[in-house]
């Protein structure tokens, strides 16, 4: 799984996917879990612009977005901000 702001950065190329767990029936639903998440994410100037690499002939790239006006958009887009 990789990031949204991966997402953006290679227009698509390298996929986002919906983080979702889904709990054990039976007998391990009675088993403790844990769950230790990992968010990396750049600067917050840095200036998301997709690679030109990661273009499909004929596409446009998406405008230009620092990473802290990305991630503002994304919390606000999952009610959390």
């Amino acid at each position: 799984n990789v990031g949204d702001m991966l997402d953006r950065l290679t227009s698509g190329q390298l996929r986002s996917t919906t983080h979702r767990v889904v709990n054990p029936g039976g007998e391990a639903a009675r088993r403790a879990r844990y769950s230790m998440p990992f968010f990396l994410h750049f600067r917050p100037d840095f200036v998301i612009e997709p690679l030109a690499s990661c273009l499909a002939a004929g596409d446009s790239p998406a405008p230009p977005i620092t990473a802290h006006e990305f991630l503002q958009q994304r919390l606000r887009e999952i009610g959390l901000a």
